[in-house]
């Protein structure tokens, strides 16, 4: 049994569709899996129905960027697992991003514009499958229009947060995150801990404290690219703090080829007994 609790689909950045992505963890032994596509659950659906014709659990989740005071290339995201996909607060703030998301693609086809590059929005509305626009989509264009050769030139050129097209996206504060999180009686886990990139332990604890004091329900220990000492010290954190412990490969496709599902660059383990905990853990917290 094979356990990936982060996962991306077309609807986000990643380079398969829901259903494909199923058939796609099952072809690497995977029995549970979460899609978690970025500010985004269109795609859910599509991969429970997958899930329950091949015989894949699918847990609804979704990966929310977060605004928070970090220096460099250090960001802030949060998963959401196990969540009512139908709760009303969650689908209008998830409709609220979207529509950011759009208004932001859209100055920034005409930051390109203005550079006189030959791209249009209607070109980029054919490229997306789900209904959340982001940066990748933008870089797959310019690379299908001939502007770049790959994505990684399109970002380095036109899109990364120092180029001249980039434009900042609508981002919520971790109370926010958190909070719509439970509201949609989810568990509000702590992304790759890694990206915080925290000068030492003592450093991440500090921000592991803060998070916990917003609300924070647990911290995706196992991950692609965390170093076995890293690991250790979330799972003792976790433990001695009666946090949950989440793991998954941050897996996309094209966008970080590799990553692999259930094993990450290769030697990534996630514990099949997470699950249970993590059911266990909603069942105290909601009472469900």
């Amino acid at each position: 049994m094979a356990v990936d609790l982060h996962l991306h689909t077309t609807h986000s950045d990643g380079s398969f569709a829901p259903k494909d992505l199923v058939d796609l963890v099952r072809h690497y032994n995977v029995d549970v899996m979460a899609v978690t596509d970025h500010d985004d659950i269109s795609g859910v659906n599509e991969a429970l129905e997958r899930g329950k014709e091949v015989g894949v659990r699918v847990i609804p989740g979704i990966e929310l960027s977060i605004e928070y005071p970090l220096q460099g290339r250090a960001h802030l995201h949060l998963l959401g697992l196990m969540l009512d996909i139908e709760n009303p607060d969650l689908l209008a703030r998830l409709h609220y991003l979207r529509e950011a998301r759009r208004a932001r693609a859209k100055e920034i086809i005409e930051r390109l514009q203005k550079m006189n590059i030959d791209v249009h929005y209607d070109e980029l509305e054919q490229i997306v499958s789900g209904e959340s626009i982001g940066r990748p989509h933008i870089a797959h264009l310019l690379v299908k229009k001939g502007v770049v050769t790959q994505v990684s030139e399109a970002f380095e050129k036109y899109l990364g947060r120092n180029a001249p097209a980039f434009v900042a996206k609508k981002k919520m504060t971790l109370a926010e995150a958190i909070d719509l999180v439970h509201k949609a009686k989810g568990l509000a886990i702590l992304a790759h801990p890694i990206s915080l990139f925290a000068k030492n332990f003592d450093e991440l604890a500090r921000y592991l404290d803060h998070f916990r004091e917003l609300g924070l329900d647990g911290l995706e220990a196992y991950y692609s690219y965390h170093p076995a000492e890293l690991t250790r010290f979330l799972l003792d954190y976790a433990k001695k703090n009666r946090m949950a412990v989440s793991g998954g490969s941050d897996f996309h496709g094209e966008a970080k080829p590799d990553i692999q599902p259930a094993i990450g660059t290769g030697n990534l383990h996630i514990p099949p007994e997470i699950v249970p905990a993590l059911i266990e853990f909603r069942k105290e917290k909601y009472g469900e």
